[in-house]
Order: structure tokens, then C-alpha cells, then sequence
């Protein structure tokens, strides 16, 4: 039986997470203070499972904002990045093994543009939950702010995947927790820059609200 492949297939995707989206019932909690009014630009950290709903928010909460989101150089790092594109995001493409270097001088760049980036910092490999060390080498660089935001399903789909990657359920109820914005000094030893990756990772594991 002849394959049947899609031109673009991010767009059926992109499809789907609106019709799912705009089911949900959304709880904001936002220690920031940033929704509803203009903001600098924001470096958005959050876990590789909790992404399907981050196009759609961001566009909601914060439309007409230029945004760009990293993504692997896989093939299923394509079909994230074209997903993204019909939102409005510019892709970045390139991961810790393949166009690494490339890519986080693409990211620095459209920080210093004012873009909002999108970062996964356990992505695209994991292991899950792991915070490597590039968010934060990309804040010291170019002194944008971390924001971290956790999400949390009530009800949701999990696969098989490395991460565990959930799909919340059609009319299920969303905690969007927005935290106030993680600061990383510009100058810092090779020490320091660990502790500061460590606490980030603590935070974010704690916000993720499995135990």
C-alpha cells in the first residue's frame, strides 16, 4: 500500500491544537505581572512534554508578539518548527548534537532583536526533566530573562515517548503557573554557572506537579 505523505504535515497539527485549545478551560497564575500588558523580551522555559499548548498561548495571551522557538535538526524537529511557523514563530534550528554552535547564535540574535524565545531546555533527547546548560549559557550571554512557566493537565494524554509528552484532553482544565523572571549574572565561573543551572532545574521540577 502506496505511503501517503503530507506537504506540510505541521499543518494538521497546528489544526489540532487549536481545536483542542480552544476546548480548555485555562487558570493563569501569573507571579510576574506581564499578562495583559506590554512586556521586554522573554526567554520562555518550559519542559519538552508541556509544549503542545505553547504555540496557542503565547499567541493568545500576548498577540502580534514576535516570537522564535528552537527545534531539533531532526526530521521530527521539522515537523515541530513548521507547526510553530503557523503560529508565527521563526524556527531555529539545531540541537546540542547537530548545528549546536549555529543555533545558539541564531537564538541570540532574535534575542537581541526583542523576539520571545521558546526553549526546552531537556529537549530534544532529555533524559526528561534534566536542565542543560545552554538556557543558561544563553542568558548570560545576551542578558534576556528567563521565564519559566510551568503547565499542569487535570486530564491528558500521555505517549510513549522519552518524556512522557502529554496531549491535554479535549475540555479538560489547564494551570498555566507564569513564575517571575529567573535573572543569570553576566559574569560567572564555570561553578557558579552550575549552581545557577541546578536551582533553575529545581524550580522547574517542582513546578512540574508529578511528586
Amino acid at each position: 500500500m502506496a505511503k501517503i505523505r503530507l506537504k506540510n504535515p505541521g499543518k494538521p497539527i497546528a489544526w489540532l491544537i487549536r481545536a483542542i485549545c480552544e476546548t480548555l478551560r485555562f487558570r493563569v497564575v501569573d507571579h510576574s505581572g506581564i499578562t495583559g500588558q506590554d512586556m521586554d523580551q522573554r526567554t520562555w522555559i518550559f519542559w519538552h512534554n508541556r509544549m503542545f499548548i505553547f504555540p496557542w498561548l503565547h499567541q493568545s495571551l500576548f498577540p502580534g508578539r514576535r516570537g522564535a522557538v528552537l527545534t531539533s535538526a531532526s526530521g521530527d524537529g521539522q515537523i515541530i518548527a513548521d507547526v510553530c511557523a503557523d503560529f508565527g514563530f521563526f524556527p531555529v534550528r539545531g540541537s546540542s548534537s547537530r548545528r549546536g554552535a549555529q543555533a545558539f547564535m541564531a537564538l541570540a540574535d532574535c534575542v537581541k532583536a526583542g523576539h520571545d524565545i521558546g526553549v526546552t531546555p531537556d529537549g530534544p533527547r532529555g533524559p526528561r526533566y534534566r536542565m542543560n546548560m545552554g538556557v543558561i549559557k544563553l542568558a548570560q550571554l545576551t542578558g534576556g530573562k528567563l521565564m519559566p512557566v510551568h503547565v499542569r493537565y487535570d486530564r491528558a494524554l500521555r505517549l510513549p515517548t522519552w518524556d512522557g509528552f502529554q496531549i491535554p484532553l479535549p475540555f479538560s482544565v489547564v494551570e498555566i503557573e507564569i513564575t517571575s523572571p529567573f535573572t543569570v549574572p553576566r559574569r560567572m565561573t564555570e561553578e557558579e554557572c552550575e549552581q545557577q543551572r541546578a536551582e533553575l532545574e529545581r524550580r522547574m521540577i517542582a513546578g512540574a506537579g508529578e511528586g
